[in-house]
């Protein structure tokens, strides 16, 4: 089974062709990414060339058989992707690479929130400074977040408890203020 490094070296040169959205288009191959959601692997990229940052990268990324190696794949570059856990488990088995690659380049990216909450819960072996407390700062201002987004929208679809709750927030009791009307809008 060949290196990470050396599957992401095959695709280096030919990936436009395949995967015309993959991130590496955007940042270049010097972060470790899922080739299907974009995740970036948490691992320090200062390192001296890419095959090493790439094998630093094989505790977090895995090397996923296009035609399912089960079902006769071979364990060569051109039937690997490098693909995050998550990717990984939920790919099904294909018996051809026409399918996978579809699999592949349909992924959705990862939420930038998903991607600050791992880099802080898993940056301790990239070197990242205290990961616990930045991971658990993260999380707990993208749960924030979500609340105050679900409480705004409730409040804009006229849930008067949500839009008291939304005044009490922001302190302003005339909140949603109502813009003036112009005078070509009067009767």
């Amino acid at each position: 089974m060949p290196s990470l490094y050396r599957v992401a070296e095959y695709w280096m040169h030919r990936y436009e062709a395949v995967f015309p959205d993959l991130y590496a288009h955007f940042i270049g191959w010097g972060e470790p990414f899922c080739f299907r959601c974009s995740w970036l692997a948490p691992v320090d990229d200062t390192q001296g060339s890419l095959a090493a940052v790439w094998k630093s990268a094989s505790g977090w990324l895995e090397r996923a058989h296009l035609h399912d190696w089960a079902l006769g794949g071979s364990n060569e570059p051109e039937n690997l992707v490098p693909l995050c856990r998550q990717c990984h488990d939920i790919m099904p088995e294909f018996s051809g690479k026409r399918a996978a690659l579809s699999y592949v380049r349909d992924g959705v990216r990862k939420n930038s929130w998903w991607q600050l909450y791992t880099d802080g819960a898993f940056g301790a072996s990239a070197g990242f400074p205290n990961p616990p407390f930045k991971a658990k700062l993260l999380r707990d201002a993208y749960v924030r977040f979500v609340e105050l987004e679900r409480l705004v929208g409730a409040a804009s679809k006229g849930d008067e408890s949500a839009v008291v709750r939304v005044r009490n927030l922001i302190g302003d009791p005339s909140w949603p203020a109502r813009p003036p009307r112009d005078a070509s809008d009067q009767p």
